[in-house]
């Protein structure tokens, strides 16, 4: 094979890896938008290595079995999305980066696959996307006791803790556990659950607090 066809065989793949990076990089960037562990270039490379991975093994020898390759893969991700997923206490995080992982491995075999997959994969990004934008708000509107987050509390000086919990569950907002990081000047560490929008402003507005934000 010369290089002319050489080259013009690649350019496919190469269109094929970089659609991929364009759509784990959609993916990611919602993540990094978070805070969260696995970000753009995570989500960039796993896209690209799923893409890289299924188009090698499209080139095996006659009579190989392409698809264990894609077997494979979906068992490497769960190990790489385990890597992200933290306890911290009672509480487990990282979950949804680890399952954003997963999904963004398998928009890149989509991609790979070709054919009617490009839309299935570029609407499968979009589909992924909203989910991680949209439904976390969902939820917090309609079952907002299910998801707990924890409020640093900072004092001027002697803290009236009995009044700011009166303000908070005043507002539908429930503190299901509280710890003292620092007696002078106080600051506390509440895990509360409710309106977390409005948890904020209610803690700002107590007697005594400095600061209110999440840590």
């Amino acid at each position: 094979m010369d290089f002319a066809t050489a080259i013009e065989q690649a350019l496919p793949i190469f269109g094929k890896i970089f659609l991929g990076a364009f759509l784990g990089a959609i993916i990611g960037w919602e993540r990094e938008a978070h805070g969260r562990p696995a970000g753009v270039r995570t989500h960039m490379l796993v896209v690209v290595g799923v893409v890289l991975l299924c188009e090698v093994s499209k080139g095996f020898a006659p009579g190989s079995d392409p698809s264990r390759i894609a077997a494979q893969i979906v068992t490497g991700i769960g190990f790489l999305g385990a890597g992200t997923i933290l306890r911290t206490g009672f509480e487990v995080h990282g979950l949804t980066t680890a399952a954003s992982i997963w999904a963004a491995a398998g928009v890149g075999m989509a991609v790979s696959t070709g054919g009617a997959f490009f839309v299935v994969a570029v609407l499968a990004t979009a589909l992924i996307l909203v989910t991680l934008a949209f439904v976390s708000q969902i939820e917090q509107h309609y079952y907002p006791r299910a998801h707990p987050r924890e409020l640093l509390v900072s004092f001027t000086g002697r803290a009236d803790v009995v009044h700011l919990v009166e303000s908070l569950n005043a507002s539908q907002i429930e503190v299901q556990s509280m710890r003292v990081l620092r007696s002078d000047p106080p600051e506390l560490l509440l895990t509360i659950s409710g309106l977390h929008q409005k948890a904020i402003e209610v803690a700002a507005g107590a007697h005594g607090v400095v600061e209110a934000r999440w840590r």
